[in-house]
């Protein structure tokens, strides 16, 4: 094998011109007729002992793409050795000479390669340290969160609608030149809502009474057919139901949470809001510590990794609207603009992690295979699969590998976070 050119289009583009010779060619041709002579069935012939010349002439044209297939990736493995570069994704082909028995061969290839990274200083970086405090209104707010989804309803026909009470309505919706459109639900008098003029409409209504306004709608409705115009609305008020809140004593601490005394529910609580706050305070942490790495480093990232990075989020964002209920192939999606708008956060995404690689080489950051496993091992139990399937798939797409990088990775940011300072 000759390298006959190789040329750096930009820190992360290369291209390389490689020539093969004609007796490597003829040596992989050999081996890959063996192989198919073992496997091949010929009419005949016994397996195994059909001759290489009746193999060569039935099966060429298999043979030659094996051939080629084999001595592109060894070849071009071979060419880039020793210069220091991380090939990422395939290596395009911009020209490769037909394959001719006896004669050598030439291709050039364009590839991407990861960027080498000048460090900067990523030890005490000055980041904001947010104050973790709970308060006794913050308990209270959940407190009554609890009591909200422990209420019971009853149902009020001796009165009319007050704020706080919960209306169940039918709303007939219509307009010129529209289809008329009927709904049904439920609201809470006096709460914010996109049609403020219903709670004024049935304030003071009694059940089954019924009430009409007009609404001029603005070029942001929700309802395309209503924009720029005005409709009328009839609504009759089916039910009038009442909240009723279980009050705040030991016997509710235990049926909502099973603690014994309101004030063991408190101090849980109280727990449960500073771990939660904890965890978002390390987040938003993380989250500056990537973007001063960011501004501290600038270079070109490989296409070929944002593609990678973007693919990961569409499919992300594909799994979460059919979790809402979107049927995604009936449902209009513009992906490639989807894709434009997720381009930049998939491209910080890139960087950040490469910045992370780099300090977690310079910092000699080793992951072992018994931490890499210990990880498959837990993702396999969460999802209720076999470590040995997870794992072997791992292996085989070479997950494995990415693993112990990510592993790698979060060791880094975890160091740059140590030696971070707060201010706050």
């Amino acid at each position: 094998m000759t390298v006959l050119n190789f040329e750096d289009l930009s820190p992360v583009q290369k291209t390389v011109e490689v020539e093969i010779p004609a007796a490597v060619l003829s040596r992989e041709a050999d081996r890959v007729t063996n192989e198919f002579g073992r496997q091949a069935q010929v009419p005949g012939f016994r397996p195994g002992k059909i001759p290489a010349s009746v193999i060569r002439t039935r099966f060429a044209k298999e043979i030659q793409e094996e051939v080629v297939t084999r001595v592109l990736s060894s070849s071009f493995r071979e060419a880039i050795q020793g210069k220091g570069l991380e090939p990422v994704g395939e290596p395009q082909l911009e020209h490769i000479d037909p394959f001719i028995e006896g004669a050598p061969m030439k291709y050039k290839a364009r590839f991407e390669v990861k960027p080498q990274i000048e460090l900067g200083e990523y030890r005490g970086l000055e980041i904001e340290e947010p104050k973790i405090e709970v308060s006794e209104t913050d308990v209270d707010a959940m407190i009554e969160r609890l009591r909200d989804q422990a209420s019971h309803y009853r149902i009020e026909s001796e009165r009319g609608l007050e704020d706080g009470d919960f209306a169940v309505i039918e709303i007939v919706s219509s307009a010129e030149d529209i289809e008329t459109k009927t709904d049904s639900g439920h609201f809470k008098l006096g709460e914010e809502t996109p049609l403020p003029e219903l709670h004024d409409a049935l304030r003071g209504k009694r059940a089954g009474d019924t009430a009409s306004f007009d609404k001029t709608y603005g070029e942001d409705a929700n309802q395309e057919a209503w924009r720029g115009k005005t409709i009328h609305h009839d609504v009759t008020l089916k039910e009038i139901r009442v909240q009723e809140k279980p009050e705040v004593n030991d016997e509710f601490a235990q049926s909502v949470g099973g603690w014994e005394t309101v004030a063991e529910m408190r101090e849980a609580i109280e727990a449960d809001i500073r771990k939660h706050r904890a965890t978002e305070a390390l987040r938003f942490k993380r989250s500056q510590i990537g973007e001063k790495l960011l501004a501290a480093h600038t270079f070109d990232v490989p296409e070929s990794l944002v593609e990678d990075e973007l693919g990961k989020s569409l499919n992300n964002y594909a799994r979460y609207l059919a979790s809402q209920g979107v049927n995604l192939e009936t449902a209009e999606m513009d992906w490639r603009r989807i894709g434009e708008e997720f381009r930049p956060e998939a491209v910080k995404r890139v960087k950040r992690s490469l910045i992370l690689e780099a300090i977690a080489k310079k910092e000699a950051i080793q992951v072992s295979d018994v931490e890499v496993d210990a990880e498959i091992r837990q993702a396999a139990r969460e999802q209720d699969r076999d470590f040995a399937d997870v794992k072997h798939h791992l292996k085989h797409e070479g997950g494995y590998e990415a693993l112990r990088s990510s592993l790698a990775q979060d060791r880094a940011l975890e160091l740059v976070l140590r030696e971070a300072k707060a201010r706050g």
